[in-house]
């Protein structure tokens, strides 16, 4: 794709979230990191699977890596949106890699020894290279990349890890992190800093004696849009939809020896 003076202009892929497409130009840049960040329950692994998804129903092949949950909690979590995420398991066009094996003695436990990022992400790229993968999902980065020492070290392991990705990889990353904010420090705690491309914050808020999700862009690299927040709800078949100021949905026309665990399905 190129401009009439003959600039190329990066090629975009669908981030699955009905209306944020039209407001990031086409959706996120190809080969690019993102992190979406938020307190528990405010819908990063529904983002996650909404953007595999975007992928997978287009033919794409994709890597989920699962930090916190086992396989079959992120695969149980799509059936209650209505998302089979165990057909494309099946159809191997989805890998799932359980990253728990990191965080069980043999590399180090969360306070103890800090993970092996080069090792990490050297495991990932066999599989994800291998696969032919065009996207890529941690879920979440925050145990690879926390340190008993300064946030200094915080930083350094994400910018770390953001490089080995981009250097090893050819996909374009979703990665999600839950740090809550502390009184007047960043719910990011500087880790977007690092990032390759942008920032997405989830958030929970009561508004009228109920509880309202949504949806803030903090930062998008490439991208000429506003910082701005906008309500969503989460619906079952659709997942994350944005709403206008009025509350209703947002439509757009579309734009354009491991320490990795494989996942296998059970077998009959």
């Amino acid at each position: 794709m190129s401009k009439p003076n003959g600039i190329s202009l990066a090629k975009r892929i669908s981030t699955g979230i009905a209306g944020l497409d039209g407001l990031l130009e086409g959706g996120f840049l190809s080969g690019r990191s993102y992190l979406v960040t938020g307190d528990a329950g405010t819908g990063k692994t529904t983002a996650c699977m909404q953007f595999l998804m975007a992928g997978l129903k287009q033919g794409e092949r994709a890597v989920y890596v699962t930090v916190d949950e086992r396989p079959a909690e992120i695969l149980q979590a799509a059936s209650s949106l209505e998302w089979d995420l165990q057909t494309y398991v099946q159809e191997k066009t989805l890998v799932i890699l359980d990253a728990s094996p990191y965080f069980s003695g043999r590399a180090g436990a969360i306070g103890g020894k800090e993970i092996d990022l080069t090792k990490f992400v050297t495991d990932l790229a066999g599989y994800a290279n291998k696969l032919e993968a065009t996207r890529l999902v941690i879920d979440p980065i925050t145990p690879l990349i926390l340190s008993a020492a300064e946030a200094f070290h915080v930083q350094e392991n994400a910018r770390a890890l953001i490089h080995l990705l981009q250097t090893n990889l050819t996909t374009t990353n979703l990665l999600t992190s839950h740090l809550p904010a502390r009184g007047n420090h960043d719910s990011t705690q500087g880790i977007e800093e690092f990032l390759a491309a942008g920032v997405i914050i989830l958030s929970v808020s009561e508004v009228t004696e109920r509880l309202v999700r949504s949806l803030g862009v903090k930062k998008m690299r490439g991208t000429a849009v506003d910082p701005c927040e906008l309500p969503f709800n989460i619906a079952k078949g659709k997942g994350m939809v944005l709403l206008s100021s009025e509350k209703r949905p947002i439509v757009v026309e579309d734009v354009g020896s491991q320490g990795l665990e494989f996942f296998e399905l059970p077998k009959d």
